[in-house]
């Protein structure tokens, strides 16, 4: 569950937001708050959730802690959706800092009228922040009956397990080469400014611009909010050991490795795979534990889909945003390297934890796919 503090923050800054990138005028959320109705009204209306965004990351951080391992793949998850929603507030007041630089009255602005601006699904990442969605299980997703016997039950944990370990392994390589892609297409001695002051405060590194309006200090400080909460869900305690670990594989990559098999060696699929089918088909112990471990390992699988996908979602908007944002921010390259350093580390570091990669523990949140079928089945 989530504490006070932090349902709290997580309310009020949704309603916020939804008021923020809502039509002129219009009423949103639970508070009555209604859409800017001038440029210097969302300027204001920016300026007060910029703390808000800030204290909501903080208590999702803190949950990364959280004595319950569900509640810290969630607060993951959550962290993941609240750095797209900044970003697409930032996208929002970019849009309006250039209508305003134009001359366009706000009535025909595009941020004022919403929906020709941001990144989308904004509301979707707002519930995620909100409510942690159900569990469904394999056998909910796919119309199957919850096992009975025994042989039945060994087939379903096999298979289970068989399924994370390759789509978890699979979509690490997918959103993780996007990450590494785009560092490779960058010079050398621009990843390296990048590795260098990861970790360190983005307000500071952008320095003073061109473009100075409250519109255009307000998109910066958003941008600098969805980096810190990136930076957030890898953990400040191991961004520099993940950091020289990223740079490390690039020079793998540059060298001509292929991501898939410095993957597999990491992780480690392939072994763990066969070791667990070995001692599932050995136990002959009750039904419901292979239940509680053929759950388990689903919840594992989607969860991590549910990550991935939010973290390509946000590759291809900082993408989009910094190809947008060079005059109003110089150090667009820059922003855009960080975010492919951090969250590449994350997305494969994450999958390590949720596959049990059994020589590596750099981020060990949760207990993994191997951990979970052992601890049901008592192995």
């Amino acid at each position: 569950m989530y504490t006070m503090s932090y349902s709290t923050a997580a309310s009020a800054y949704a309603d916020a937001v939804r008021a923020l990138l809502a039509p002129a005028g219009v009423p949103s959320g639970e508070r009555g708050a209604r859409g800017p109705a001038s440029a210097r009204d969302l300027a204001d209306q920016a300026e007060r959730l910029a703390p808000l965004s800030a204290e909501v990351t903080a208590s999702a951080a803190a949950q990364l802690q959280d004595p319950d391992a569900a509640e810290r793949m969630s607060a993951s998850t959550r962290l993941l959706a609240k750095a797209l929603v900044d970003l697409d507030v930032a996208a929002h007041l970019l849009q309006a800092a250039v209508d305003d630089e134009d001359g366009l009255a706000w009535p025909r602005s595009k941020a004022a009228e919403r929906g020709a601006v941001g990144l989308g699904a904004t509301e979707e990442y707002l519930r995620l922040l909100l409510g942690e969605p159900a569990m469904v299980s394999r056998q909910a997703q796919r119309g199957e009956v919850v096992p009975t016997d025994l042989l039945t039950a060994q087939v379903e944990l096999s298979n289970a397990v068989t399924d994370a370990l390759t789509l978890i392994s699979e979509r690490a390589a997918k959103t993780g080469q996007t990450a590494f892609t785009g560092l490779l297409a960058m010079g050398v001695a621009e990843v390296a400014e990048a590795a260098a002051v990861v970790g360190l405060d983005l307000a500071q590194l952008l320095g003073q611009a061109e473009k100075v309006t409250r519109l255009y200090r307000t998109f910066r400080a958003f941008v600098t909010q969805a980096y810190d909460t990136l930076l957030a869900v890898l953990g400040k305690q191991v961004i520099k050991e993940a950091t020289d670990w990223a740079v490390d594989w690039l020079d793998k990559l540059r060298e001509g490795q292929l991501f898939g098999q410095l993957l597999e060696k990491l992780y480690q699929t392939q072994p763990t795979s066969q070791v667990l089918k070995e001692k599932v088909t050995a136990y002959q112990g009750d039904v419901p534990r292979f239940v509680a471990a053929i759950n388990g390992v689903d919840q594992l699988n989607a969860n991590y889909r549910q990550q991935a996908e939010l973290a390509e979602k946000w590759l291809r908007g900082t993408k989009w945003l910094s190809s947008l944002a060079l005059a109003a921010m110089p150090q667009a390259k820059l922003v855009l390297a960080l975010g492919y350093i951090v969250l590449g580390a994350y997305i494969v570091l994450c999958g390590a934890d949720y596959v049990d990669a059994p020589h590596f523990r750099l981020l060990n949140r949760v207990p993994g796919v191997r951990q979970v079928v052992e601890g049901n089945l008592g192995a």
